[in-house]
């Protein structure tokens, strides 16, 4: 958290370096999985961290990176990429996939 915060307000470049390189690699580790996957819908980013700093990713590399695939890049710029800010994203799926199976 401490990382994070003098990151984000510039007070330490090595914070800042930190998550510079954090915002960069998910960008290429999920361009990567976008590719596997064919997720041509978009992919869905969730996180503590990233819930803290929407503003920061967005200015961040991480997109240039996400399309940084060569010739794969014209098929990686259409797809979206959502950060989820819901705090308990995994308990709204769970109570969701229970009302759909019944249980809840």
């Amino acid at each position: 958290a401490e990382i994070t915060r003098a990151g984000i307000e510039g007070s330490c470049p090595t914070s800042r370096a930190a998550i510079d390189m954090f915002c960069a690699m998910l960008g290429t580790v999920a361009g990567n999985l976008a590719l596997t996957l064919g997720a041509t819908g978009g992919i869905f980013i969730a996180g503590g961290i990233l819930r803290r700093m929407p503003e920061y990713l967005a200015g961040s590399q991480f997109r240039a990176r996400f399309e940084d695939k060569g010739r794969f890049r014209d098929y990686l710029e259409p797809i979206p990429a959502y950060l989820i800010l819901e705090e308990d994203v995994a308990f709204v799926g769970l109570r969701a996939l229970a009302e759909a199976d019944g249980i809840g």
